[in-house]
């Protein structure tokens, strides 16, 4: 098998788990908005949030630096995976003090405080089962990270749906989450002690010193990251309320479920690759990078043209006539999936080449620069001005990325490269919106197939398509 074939086959597995796990979620959230009403669907997603940002602390970047130097040196792995999670044991009670602490600061009582509190010690034990999947990661074998995931999901949304069924609410739900973050645990070690590694409880302190400082360039970006993607449903939360963030949702987790299969399919499957290309494969790294963004960016501008021209249609489809205010943002946020996914894989690069403290420091900078709009945009504009927010913080973002390593690596030419996805794109939307009160799946196929036809007609693809598809099929070797 050769690299092409390889990077496929991790994309595929990665690809099928996110897809299936992806569709399960999303299903859960389907019927959660219905059984739950605005209000409190929107504390689940406050108490989600919040606690998914504070989960950083137990983590502090050691997971993505374990992918990073395990694919490096696989004879090492036993070290590292043990001490890493040796090393989260007190993180993890330093992480549930803090989130008890701001839950005081904020003044939360009642069933809020319970949800916060339910999901913070699940958002703990994934990070910690998180380890394991690193383990995975850093070995290329992505479809073990395929079948924990699915397992987890399967879990969750299974127990999750029969908890609504039931009648009971947000708290019993918020239990499932936790009881499968001790499933996560023990399902991900028992798998990694089998297949790869053996458990020890011999502390290096040297070693968990160097995880700590070595990633912590990666904990303050994922910190950063998670305050990007979370931070406007709290600020939501706080100055408008749990409909605000209800509404908002409604809007923002299908489209942010969607960006994900994608991004992280190709991220997690293409990280390892790139770290090893860095090594001696700079010229293959930099083509890399390049056909890796054209690609999804090619994948990226329909599902954005065609989720704001059916945005009524997908909110309607989704939720059973209810959230009807979510039509707007839906449409805004759109955007943001063609911009994410190609800013994961500059972001990627960047981690690869060891420049991860510039990858920090940008999503840092688009993390504040999100915070200001947000506390600007919310209290006029609400869900619709966090929607605007969101999409300018990611342009920044992926602009910032490209700015990084055009001075620490070489300038990344690719934007020509666009051009004609964007007007295939255009192309496209027009004749969706020329024929939108058709059946969904009929404009969904017919749609599809015009953007295809268009692209060739523009004579997108080219020879080195061609040889990447002779290597992907075994041709070229």
């Amino acid at each position: 098998m050769n690299q092409v074939q390889r990077i496929v086959k991790n994309i595929g597995v990665t690809g099928l788990g996110q897809v299936i796990t992806a569709f399960m979620g999303f299903i859960l959230l389907i019927y959660l908005a219905r059984f739950l009403g605005e209000a409190d669907f929107g504390k689940y997603n406050f108490a989600l949030s919040l606690t998914t940002l504070l989960a950083t602390f137990t983590d502090l970047g050691v997971n993505q630096l374990l992918v990073r130097e395990i694919a490096r040196e696989r004879d090492q792995s036993d070290r590292y995976v043990n001490n890493a999670v040796l090393l989260k044991v007190p993180l993890s009670f330093l992480t549930m003090g803090v989130t008890v602490f701001i839950s005081w600061i904020m003044g939360l009582e009642g069933d809020i405080k319970v949800i916060v509190y339910l999901f913070g010690a699940y958002n703990i034990l994934l990070t910690i089962s998180g380890t394991y999947l690193s383990l995975f990661q850093a070995w290329e074998r992505m479809e073990y990270v395929t079948l924990f995931q699915t397992v987890e999901r399967l879990f969750i949304v299974g127990l999750g749906l029969a908890v609504l069924f039931m009648g009971y609410g947000v708290i019993e739900v918020a239990l499932v989450y936790l009881i499968a973050g001790f499933i996560d645990i023990t399902f991900s070690a028992l798998l990694s002690f089998r297949k790869f590694i053996r458990p020890s409880f011999r502390i290096e302190p040297g070693l968990q010193r160097d995880l700590l400082v070595m990633g912590l360039p990666f904990g303050l970006n994922s910190l950063f990251a998670v305050f990007f993607f979370k931070i406007d449903s709290v600020i939501l939360g706080l100055m408008k309320g749990d409909v605000a963030v209800g509404i908002y949702n409604a809007a923002y987790n299908p489209l942010l479920s969607l960006s994900f299969i994608a991004a992280g399919m190709v991220s997690a499957a293409i990280y390892p690759v790139m770290s090893r290309y860095f090594r001696g494969k700079s010229e293959s790294l930099h083509d890399f990078t390049v056909v890796s963004s054209r690609y999804l960016v090619i994948i990226g501008l329909p599902i954005a043209a065609g989720c704001s021209v059916l945005a009524d249609r997908f909110i309607a489809l989704f939720y059973g006539g209810g959230y009807a205010a979510a039509v707007i943002p839906f449409q805004i946020l759109a955007i943001f999936i063609p911009i994410r996914l190609v800013s994961t894989i500059t972001g990627t690069l960047l981690s690869s080449i060891d420049r991860q403290g510039y990858r920090m420091l940008a999503v840092g900078l688009s993390a504040v620069f999100n915070i200001i709009l947000n506390i600007i945009l919310i209290p006029i504009y609400s869900y619709i001005g966090a929607s605007v927010a969101t999409v300018a913080s990611e342009f920044l973002l992926y602009l910032l990325f490209l700015f990084y390593i055009g001075r620490h690596y070489r300038e990344l030419k690719m934007h020509g490269s666009f051009i004609k996805p964007v007007a295939a794109a255009l192309i496209m939307a027009v004749v969706v919106y020329a024929i939108r009160a058709l059946n969904l799946a009929l404009i969904i196929g017919v749609a599809s197939v015009i953007y295809i036809a268009v692209l060739i007609l523009l004579g997108t693809f080219n020879e080195d398509d061609m040889m990447l598809f002779r290597k992907l099929v075994g041709m070229d070797s």
